[in-house]
């Protein structure tokens, strides 16, 4: 297993690295051969005070690994600041931390050093902490960037491959990687992708497909799903070929709860239903592989055939009436989020 410590602070305009960086480190605290990595819990400082996270890591046992990894998430300034009560716990957590808990804080933002969860970080033993600003990517260092990823799926970008996927995709590291994942699994068996490769895969005349409409929803982010969603259907995408994409979602999340009723193994489960993604590809494999059963044993049955059928009605709608279905669809994600509930714990915020 690879040594982790108590805690980590990531803060900076891309964060994506850092998510990966997170990927690894719960990859690296996985128990036999196999097993899938330990699962995470999140938290909203904007909605969860600081005292109830670190009761929570104190009282709360996780059922199905030894290892915890408790992420919290903070995008405005004022978040950083720190009440004098939450400062006292969280030094008193670091210096006697619950074993195999890990905080890990991402901070959307450069965080100044000025502000105080800054300096309690800072001020802590880097044996203990580890704090890292995440800078955009550009020129070379994007480049090399693309080229490492592209070998941990097993492949080799030529340079004017890699030069037009940034040229349509730009320094999201996010899309990048989606565009990667996406362009491994179109050239098969095929080691290098090529520029030819790209313009088939890659097009990127609209900012979104429905692809990342179903990416957000199975990581639970009902508003990243809605943006995606009005980008998409803005940019000219038929409502009908969203609901096509949200009903074979769906579909497969059914499939999986089917499979685990007969007995099935997860992973022939998971081949079945994204045959694409190969079992190599870490720690890609594992993210999609702990997202889709997650949503699979979220999601009952009965949940399963509701929303099929309100997916349905919408359809219906369309097609017998001036109804908008964009904003039917928006309702519907707000549904499927509700239905789902959040990973992470919530409180009376930080007042």
């Amino acid at each position: 297993m690879k040594k982790v410590k108590t805690g980590y602070l990531f803060h900076g305009e891309e964060l994506f690295p850092a998510r990966v960086r997170l990927e690894e480190l719960k990859h690296g605290q996985a128990g036999s051969e196999g097993e899938p990595p330990p699962e995470e819990e999140r938290f909203d400082l904007e909605e969860t005070s600081w005292r109830d996270i670190l009761d929570h890591a104190r009282n709360m046992p996780f059922f199905f690994s030894p290892w915890r990894f408790l992420v919290v998430e903070a995008d405005k300034a004022g978040l950083a600041d720190l009440e004098d009560d939450e400062a006292s716990v969280l030094k008193e957590f670091f210096a006697s931390p619950t074993p195999q808990t890990v905080i890990v804080v991402f901070f959307q933002g450069k965080l100044a050093r000025t502000k105080a969860l800054f300096k309690l970080f800072d001020s802590l033993p880097e044996s203990v902490v580890e704090i890292e600003e995440m800078k955009p990517l550009k020129g070379a260092t994007l480049v090399q960037w693309v080229e490492k990823k592209a070998e941990a799926l097993g492949k080799r970008a030529n340079s004017a491959a890699v030069e037009r996927l940034i040229e349509v995709v730009g320094d999201d590291l996010r899309l990048v990687d989606a565009e990667l994942l996406k362009l491994a699994a179109y050239v098969g068996e095929k080691k290098t992708i090529e520029l030819a490769d790209v313009l088939a895969v890659t097009d990127w005349g609209k900012s979104f497909d429905p692809w990342e409409l179903t990416r957000a929803l199975e990581t639970g982010d009902t508003g990243r799903a809605i943006l995606v969603l009005d980008k998409t259907v803005g940019d000219g995408t038929p409502v009908q070929v969203l609901i096509g994409t949200l009903a074979s979602f769906l579909r497969d999340i059914l499939i999986g709860r089917i499979g685990l009723a007969g007995g099935k193994d997860k992973r022939e489960i998971f081949a079945e239903v994204h045959p694409k993604i190969n079992p190599s590809w870490q720690p890609t494999y594992d993210t999609k592989f702990r997202n889709y059963f997650h949503m699979v044993e979220k999601l009952g049955s009965e949940d399963l055939v509701r929303l099929l059928a309100a997916l349905e009605e919408i359809d219906l709608r369309i097609k017998t009436s001036e109804a908008d279905g964009k904003i039917l669809l928006e309702v519907f994600c707000h549904d499927f989020g509700r239905t789902v509930g959040r990973t992470g714990v919530t409180s009376r915020g930080r007042g």
